[in-house]
């Protein structure tokens, strides 16, 4: 489960915090409370769980017509967000689980629209990988392990250290801050049980997995 503390640490970063400008070097200890770990824990054996329940059967090999499985859906980068050059997965998910980053991230640009500042785009880099995929993925990164939520459909990850501004008009956040937003997001989406969530230890992004 999450713990109260999530709450407590994003009601007091998005409140009062300090602003600082991107690029800077050094730690401030504004910036150091504005990026205070989230205390999402759902960790494997929750979202394979969830994955095995709600996602399709793993696919073996990219060599798969994917249009020809109903259950999925492909993304694309779109307003709401921006689909990474994809080197480990493929761009589709199940419908419910298409339908959930499209309410992250409609939210998390409303959170945005909410504080008058500069809209920007979440950024999508994995998606649902094949049994290959695994396989390649695992000598590069030690994260990978066989038997992966990725394989289901039901999964994405979002990274929270950039975002893709829609436009120039308002201020622009720093990237902390908007992770807090889409921190934010994704608890209280969590909190209805329509995901699991987990920070990477080592990629710096959320890895969410759909729960219905």
């Amino acid at each position: 489960m999450i713990f109260l503390a999530i709450a407590l640490t994003l009601a007091s970063s998005c409140t009062g915090s300090s602003r600082h400008s991107k690029g800077k070097s050094g730690d401030t200890a504004a910036q150091t409370q504005q990026e205070a770990p989230f205390y999402f824990d759902d960790y494997q054996d929750v979202q394979l769980a969830a994955a095995q329940k709600w996602g399709i059967t793993p696919i073996a090999s990219r060599d798969t017509d994917f249009t020809k499985i109903p259950q999925l859906e492909k993304i694309e980068s779109c307003d709401l967000y921006t689909v990474e050059y994809l080197s480990h997965s493929v761009p589709y998910l199940t419908h419910h689980a298409k339908a959930l980053l499209d309410t992250i991230a409609k939210a998390f640009q409303d959170s945005l629209a909410a504080r008058h500042v500069r809209i920007e785009k979440i950024i999508v880099t994995s998606v649902t990988r094949t049994m290959d995929d695994v396989k390649r993925l695992q000598r590069v990164n030690s994260n990978a392990v066989s038997q992966s939520s990725h394989c289901y459909g039901t999964t994405f990850d979002i990274a929270h250290n950039n975002f893709y501004a829609v436009n120039k008009e308002g201020e622009e956040l720093p990237y902390s801050e908007q992770k807090l937003i889409l921190g934010h997001v994704l608890y209280r989406l969590r909190m209805r049980h329509m995901c699991w969530v987990l920070v990477e230890e080592r990629q710096p992004c959320f890895h969410v997995t759909v729960n219905y």
